[in-house]
């Protein structure tokens, strides 16, 4: 077996397993939310106004 196809499925089960745990979820949240992602639920659709 050539080592760069061992490198890629070896890179391929790493992140099925990481996807698998279930802490995988909440932090592909809070990278969606620190990147300001559409998908971050916690985003507002109005802009913020300052106070007067």
């Amino acid at each position: 077996m050539d080592m760069s196809v061992l490198c890629l499925y070896l890179l391929l089960v790493s992140v099925l397993m990481l996807f698998l745990v279930p802490t995988a979820e909440s932090t592909f949240l809070l990278w969606a939310c620190i990147l300001r992602l559409n998908i971050c639920p916690f985003r507002t659709t109005t802009p913020a106004t300052a106070s007067s």
